[in-house]
């Protein structure tokens, strides 16, 4: 993945954009996610231009959130990121996810990470 734009300081996202009330830039998120091609629609349909979601970017957001949580659990319990990716992108079409989001573009653990730490999960 190329350098990644996004740094987080207590939970809140510094970058040159804009941020939403939640403190993220979306659309920055948003851009960086897309280069592992997870996402499945564009960031245009995703984000709107003052840095919030659009309520498929809710929608997709959500999935990786909830995903990446489960992912954590899994590791935390012996499993293999390999595994856990895998198992992800099983649960994608049966939880409602599979049409915005693809957990099994993610190649690297530094990738896995930089999810985590994108989406304050820890």
């Amino acid at each position: 993945m190329s350098s990644v734009s996004v740094a987080f300081a207590q939970g809140t996202l510094f970058s040159g954009n804009k941020t939403a009330p939640s403190g993220i830039d979306w659309n920055t998120l948003c851009n960086d996610v897309s280069q592992m091609y997870i996402l499945l629609q564009p960031c245009s349909d995703l984000t709107n231009s003052n840095g919030t979601l659009t309520s498929a970017g809710q929608t997709t957001m959500s999935c990786i959130s909830n995903g990446l949580s489960l992912g954590l659990d899994a590791l935390h319990h012996g499993m293999s990121l390999s595994k856990v990716i895998f198992g992800l992108g099983l649960l994608a079409q049966p939880t409602g996810c599979g049409e915005f989001i693809n957990m099994n573009s993610i190649e690297t653990a530094s990738q896995f990470q930089f999810l985590i730490q994108a989406f304050n999960l820890h």
